[in-house]
């Protein structure tokens, strides 16, 4: 009797322990750099520091441009700064200035937990603060690009500040309580409703914010006079394509959504980083000299196919309809490069 109550009491104290482990990942995600094959662009960036109105501050990398404009980079749950050198790489060889930073959730030392945009949402204000007091009055065009997490928040951003002349987004979430059940269902395959709810009671509890408040797409409605460009995988594992979809409409249906079919959670860039970066470039490059949207609106789709594990073989198939997006020609999908 006595074994038999020690080995309930272990079992008991076991899945404790594991419920806290996991709480503590939801709340602080391990955050690698995840490259994916491209440069790490700390060595060339200026480390700064961008004051936060509590006193605390943000860790940035400035990169500064030929004078064609900035990008704000802002990246997702789970990752760091580095993760948005993906990008950086083909933006900065086309002239733009480039500020990453960390969320405070995402830092080494004195991290804060995550919270689908109470704080990030103040952080990336004060990068966007900081952004304008170095250019001194220059009025520099300011975009801004995210991914997941940092998509969301940099839908925020550019709604309440006019000056932002473009947003580009990749497997943005457009409400906290949707993304919450998405997850879970998805990724963690636990019941999504239930689940959500738990975590919405936690982070309530734990933060003293509700994960699952933040409302992106009624607030994206104010981005109807701006070009904003939305990309998302059809085989995401985290986040539903009607994610981009009610953003897509949220703003107005006039915008170019992109729909990469076999391409999961962010990783058309790893598919196909060579059409990635001319789609994304087509599009910013006239709202940020000033001459309007980038890119005709609607929806354009292309696919791509992952490596079969079995054979090890690349898979191709042509990528439809997104050469009308951008007046490029249609290619072939390619494998990613290697991480």
């Amino acid at each position: 009797m006595t074994l038999s109550i020690l080995i309930a009491l272990l079992a008991l104290g076991l899945a404790a322990l594991a419920v806290l482990v996991a709480l503590w990942l939801v709340f602080f995600p391990h955050a690698p750099e995840d490259l994916g094959g491209a440069e790490n662009l700390d060595a060339r960036a200026e480390p700064v520091r961008i004051p936060l109105p509590d006193g605390d501050a943000l860790s940035g990398w400035w990169l500064p441009g030929s004078g064609r404009g900035t990008l704000l980079l802002l990246h997702g749950f789970g990752r760091n700064h580095a993760r948005m050198w993906r990008y950086g790489g083909f933006l900065r060889n086309a002239g733009y200035g480039l500020l990453a930073i960390d969320f405070r959730s995402s830092r080494s030392r004195r991290r804060l937990p995550t919270t689908l945009g109470h704080h990030e949402i103040g952080e990336a204000q004060a990068a966007l603060d900081w952004l304008r007091s170095r250019s001194g009055g220059r009025g520099d065009p300011v975009a801004v690009m995210g991914e997941s997490l940092g998509g969301s928040v940099a839908l925020l951003l550019a709604a309440r500040n006019p000056e932002i002349v473009a947003v580009v987004v990749d497997g943005a979430f457009a409400d906290g309580r949707r993304v919450l059940e998405d997850a879970c269902e998805r990724w963690a395959r636990l019941p999504g409703p239930a689940t959500a709810a738990l975590l919405r009671w936690l982070g309530r509890r734990f933060t003293g914010h509700d994960p699952g408040s933040l409302d992106v797409a009624a607030e994206v409605r104010g981005l109807a006079s701006r070009p904003v460009l939305l990309i998302h995988g059809v085989a995401d594992d985290r986040l539903s394509p009607a994610h981009a979809a009610i953003l897509w409409q949220a703003a107005g249906e006039k915008d170019p959504l992109w729909i990469i079919h076999g391409a999961g959670h962010n990783e058309g860039w790893r598919f196909e980083p060579r059409l990635y970066s001319e789609v994304v470039l087509a599009f910013l490059e006239p709202p940020l000299r000033g001459a309007g949207a980038g890119l005709a609106g609607g929806v354009r789709a292309s696919a791509v196919v992952r490596r079969p594990r079995s054979t090890g073989a690349p898979g191709v198939a042509p990528v439809q309809a997104i050469g009308k997006l951008a007046g490029l020609r249609g290619r072939r999908a390619r494998r990613p490069p290697a991480a």
